[in-house]
């Protein structure tokens, strides 16, 4: 029955004209004509559009002649009915008709520390996968980069593979890229390529996934792995990543600490949050690692960042005596640029920022953070009953232009309080597309 539909579809479908690309050679799985990486009645209207051709005459019809015999004829016929709606591991013009294996891949978004906390283990979503800006990010990750809580710059890839014990390698298309079988590169771990391309991977005979971490070693921009058979090119699925050339840093208020999952009320940590899931190289701090000289912890991240793993960008936001922090912070920056390397504070942000000089300091921060190309700042003027005089204020030469935004003029926060102000989608909204527009990955 199957084969009458397809000979009744190859009737219905034969006065389409043919693959129009001029292709020389095919470089597709078998019978996917089209190379959209299924095989479906697009590809059989193609193909039967090129029945009875000569490829040598006809170059559009390369990748319907599946045996190579030079025409396409009843027995390259005979090898779609068995692939249609299947997947081949096979390249014309090498078709014998096996069906082939399925894989996927699925990167996560970068590690810290000895896991992923403060924020969920996050795949990225296939959609995303080969997106150069929202796909996964990755760190450059030279000798010399601090770890103080062990080897976290590589990056999870999961394969997921039918049938299992599938045969499939990788192929990388910059030599920028390692893969490891362990997190933290246990020596004999390591998946060698040979012309950018690996041998059989290890998958066991029943397993059907395989956990891998890739490395990026060197350089900025973007290269792609691709999961395809060991001896031919099929692409069975692709990942894109782009290496980091920022860092940015969100520190929350007094008394919010990161947590998994996020406090919904600590709006600092849900930008923070937005931003990692976008593709930044995103730090989440509580304040209190934030030194009245701005030293400490995320300084120290920072600093490790400019000077081990080639990021020359920097932006850094923060909330109530976060955001004092974050002022503090990057006057520590600045007054140490020289021995740190080359950077440029490219935005920062307070959200009803107050001085952190103790965690009793309740003085208004009003200070533009020194050398930052965009500043942001929200803030309430409140009142001691709403909020024990914790505000922040206008910061000359801030955006909203002249000072920044006092959230109490506008019908959405007019009532609020100090310890609200940052829980506002509109604030949220602007910090996020301020950092989108002004950050590079």
């Amino acid at each position: 029955m199957r084969y009458l539909c397809i000979t009744m579809m190859l009737i219905g479908f034969s006065a389409l004209s043919p693959r129009a690309d001029g292709g020389a050679g095919c470089p597709f799985q078998c019978a996917d004509v089209d190379g959209d990486g299924s095989i479906n009645d697009a590809d059989f209207a193609l193909f039967a559009s090129c029945l009875g051709e000569d490829p040598q005459s006809a170059p559009q019809c390369d990748c319907s002649d599946m045996d190579g015999n030079g025409q396409i004829d009843l027995a390259d016929f005979a090898l779609f009915t068995l692939l249609f709606q299947n997947v081949s591991d096979e390249s014309p013009p090498g078709c014998t008709g096996a069906l082939g294996s399925t894989a996927n891949l699925t990167a996560y978004r970068p590690q810290h520390g000895n896991g992923y906390a403060p924020f969920p283990r996050t795949p990225v979503p296939d959609n995303l996968e080969t997106d150069p800006w929202l796909g996964p990010g990755i760190r450059i990750n030279q000798p010399g980069d601090d770890d103080p809580q062990g080897e976290d710059d590589l990056i999870e890839l999961v394969l997921d593979v039918s049938p299992p014990g599938a045969a499939l390698a990788l192929h990388r298309s910059s030599n920028a890229l390692r893969v490891w079988t362990s997190r933290t590169k246990t020596p004999g771990s390591e998946i060698a390529f040979t012309g950018d391309k690996t041998s059989t991977l290890p998958i066991g005979p029943g397993d059907s996934s395989l956990t891998l971490w890739v490395e990026w070693t060197t350089g900025f921009g973007t290269a792609a792995l691709t999961v395809e058979p060991p001896t031919t090119s099929v692409v069975k699925d692709e990942i894109l990543f782009h290496a980091f050339e920022s860092i940015v840093v969100a520190l929350g208020g007094e008394n919010q600490p990161t947590s998994v999952p996020v406090d919904p009320n600590h709006g600092t940590f849900l930008v923070g949050i937005a931003m990692y899931n976008v593709g930044f190289d995103v730090h989440m701090f509580d304040e209190d690692v934030v030194g009245s000289d701005g030293s400490g912890e995320a300084y120290n991240t920072v600093v490790d960042a400019i000077a081990n793993r080639q990021v020359d960008k920097v932006a850094i936001f923060g909330y109530s005596h976060g955001g004092g922090s974050t002022y503090d912070m990057a006057d520590r920056l600045d007054i140490n640029r020289a021995g740190i390397g080359v950077f440029s504070i490219l935005y920062t942000s307070y959200v009803d920022a107050v001085g952190n000089n103790s965690d009793v300091d309740t003085s208004m921060e009003l200070r533009r953070p020194p050398s930052t190309g965009y500043h942001l700042n929200h803030y309430q003027h409140g009142s001691f009953f709403e909020d024990l005089s914790l505000d922040g204020g206008p910061v000359p030469n801030s955006n909203p232009p002249p000072t920044g935004l006092d959230i109490e003029t506008t019908p959405w926060g007019a009532t609020s309080t100090h310890f609200e102000v940052d829980d506002f989608i509109e604030v949220r909204s602007l910090m996020e597309s301020t950092i989108e527009s002004n950050v590079t990955r």
